[in-house]
């Protein structure tokens, strides 16, 4: 991945990659990693999907590997027009979802933050509160396995 990374670095440094702004004077993001799971952001346009496609086809013949279309998906921004859409997902051959679901059991937002959203790990935290035996617990070991509930649930959702 460190290949792909540097080829990615010195394509956005030619100014070829248009990454997306984070905000207007913010950060640009051009990829997120994990594991093995890597997600690519740019502008969403036909000259973007060549210069992506060209970093990851350099990528690939140095390592000799290639990219499984059965595991890559696209999502775009609602402001991306449907025509713009259609052209990109057929050109680069990867499968397109409206709804990025959760990732590692968490949801992964694209719009506005909502109890809804995150009711699942809300009942996660509640469930595993309301098993022990309050009663029989000292406020000391109360307090203790409530923080370690607490702190094992980022490390699970990362």
């Amino acid at each position: 991945m460190e290949r792909l990374f540097h080829i990615i670095e010195v394509v956005v440094s030619q100014k070829l990659w248009k990454p997306i702004s984070l905000s207007k004077q913010g950060l640009s993001l051009s990829h997120l990693t994990f594991v093995d799971d890597l997600i690519l952001f740019s502008k969403a346009s036909l000259d973007q999907v060549e210069v992506i496609q060209s970093c990851l086809e350099l990528f690939c013949k140095s390592l000799g590997q290639k990219v499984s279309l059965e595991k890559t998906r696209i999502f775009f921004s609602k402001n991306v027009g449907w025509s713009v859409r259609e052209g990109i997902s057929s050109t680069l051959g990867f499968q397109r979802m409206d709804n990025l679901g959760k990732y590692l059991g968490v949801p992964i937002q694209h719009d506005r933050v909502n109890k809804r959203l995150y009711s699942s790990i809300i009942n996660k935290v509640n469930q595993r509160l309301s098993s022990w035996k309050a009663k029989t617990l000292f406020i000391a070991r109360r307090l203790t396995f409530t923080k370690s509930v607490l702190a094992t649930f980022p490390v699970y959702t990362m």
